[in-house]
């Protein structure tokens, strides 16, 4: 009898029915959270939920269909994939949360087992298998991301893009076919069409193409990428006479985030000064002000800018950032979640941080790829908002990396322990100064359970 072989087929096996049963759970604990808590759109979800149904009824891309586009907030909204998306759903399915719940259920899974799939690529020669099973239960299990596919938010969907995007970009990475490549690019625009944050993923990949010669394929990549972005841009262009690439949602956090009233988030003492303006002068000239706005803020107030800058990096690594302040949830059940949401941040990140510093010393070309993939992944928001959900672009790779450092944690112990101490140590520094400098907002919180 082989026993290699037999070995070889239950380890098999056991993986197949640990990753069904990930997957399955990935699926069920969203559903169940949907449907239990029926969380009704409010605000952000609000806006996305109306302009899908005004995309329906024939009056556009418009949040406010009695209002001209000039002075209508939906170019400011996220998007535009997700209104699109719901509104996929509403002309299918009518107008039912449920179905989009169970959309979000089913693509926060697939996401989990995408995240399998890029892992035991990535790591095909050491444990890819393992690192894969952790990965995605890390993922799929995190009680963060379980709650916000139960709300109409575009986190579900434009992660699962992105992931998908990440183990694309591995088997591009492994094969050299010029259809890989079409589909990189078309999942490059349409990641940036749900968050446009992922342009800054594309120097990597112009790099890779660039750096490995493959100049065909860099052309078919960018031409599919623009082909798909173009129609949204052209739209854009006649409707609001200048370059906008998907919304002005980045304009918006620009000027939003750096004003003498910011601390880092979004909304601060109350005052929002886009709001003020754009109701008197609209929208069109928004991008400019916006420019104007923020470099006058940086010429007049340099150190401000800086310090803002320091209390963003502060807020995106820190550990007691937990969800959960939702308006639908309170007393023991509120608890409940904001401590299983701190566990969850704590373990992920001193994890995925740790192996994301234990990646920089192995020679893996692609393994580097991912690490900065998570290294450009906080940029944007350090000049501009940092809210908790913002941080979510970074949760799958930081999977990845927490799955690789579990796994190397055994083979070597020494080093692996160096390294998490470290990494625990300045993410408590870290926690620590964030705690200081918003203890009145703690306070606020804590008060709700004591």
């Amino acid at each position: 009898m082989n026993w290699n072989l037999l070995k070889t087929n239950l380890f098999n096996w056991l993986n197949l029915r640990l990753i069904f049963l990930i997957i399955l759970l990935s699926f069920l604990l969203p559903l169940v959270y949907s449907f239990y808590h029926h969380i009704e759109p409010v605000v952000d979800a609000e806006a996305y939920d109306q302009i899908a149904v005004n995309l329906l009824d024939g009056y556009g891309y418009k949040e406010n269909r009695s209002a001209s586009y000039e002075f209508d907030i939906s170019i400011v909204r996220a998007g535009p994939a997700y209104e699109f998306f719901l509104a996929g759903i509403y002309c299918v399915f009518g107008h039912h949360y449920g179905m989009v719940w169970f959309w979000q259920a089913f693509l926060h899974a697939l996401t989990a087992y995408l995240l399998f799939l890029t892992a035991k690529l990535i790591f095909s020669d050491f444990a890819g298998s393992q690192i894969g099973l952790i990965s995605a239960a890390m993922f799929g299990f995190h009680p963060d991301l379980i709650e916000i596919s139960a709300m109409l938010m575009t986190e579900t969907l434009y992660l699962f893009v992105l992931v998908l995007m990440f183990w694309m970009f591995v088997k591009v990475y492994r094969e050299e076919r010029i259809y890989l490549d079409v589909l990189l690019g078309i999942l490059l625009a349409l990641s940036i069409l749900t968050r446009p944050p992922i342009i800054l993923f594309s120097p990597i990949f112009i790099f890779y193409y660039g750096f490995h010669g493959r100049w065909k394929s860099l052309a078919v990549f960018s031409i599919s990428c623009l082909l798909v972005l173009m129609p949204w841009i052209v739209r854009n262009y006649l409707i609001y006479h200048q370059f906008i690439l998907t919304t002005l949602i980045s304009s918006y956090n620009l000027w939003i985030g750096n004003t003498l009233l910011s601390v880092g988030g979004q909304i601060a003492g109350g005052t929002n000064y886009l709001t003020q303006y754009t109701d008197v002068h609209g929208f069109f000239s928004l991008a400019k002000q916006s420019r104007m706005e923020f470099l006058n803020f940086l010429t007049t107030y340099p150190w401000f800018f800086v310090k803002l800058c320091f209390i963003r990096f502060v807020r995106f690594f820190s550990l007691i950032r937990p969800m959960g302040f939702w308006f639908y949830q309170s007393g023991i059940q509120q608890m409940f979640f904001v401590s299983y949401s701190l566990f969850a941040i704590i373990v992920l990140f001193v994890g995925g941080f740790s192996g994301l510093i234990f990646a920089l010393r192995k020679n893996n070309t692609l393994l580097n790829y991912f690490v900065l993939f998570a290294f450009l992944s906080p940029l944007p928001l350090l000049l501009t908002v940092v809210q908790s959900r913002y941080r979510f672009q970074i949760y799958p790779l930081l999977s990845i990396f927490f799955g690789y450092f579990l796994i190397s944690y055994k083979l070597q112990k020494s080093i692996a322990q160096k390294i998490l101490w470290g990494v625990l140590s300045f993410l408590i520094v870290i926690s620590l100064i964030d705690a200081i400098n918003f203890w009145p907002l703690i306070q606020q919180r804590l008060s709700l359970f004591i």
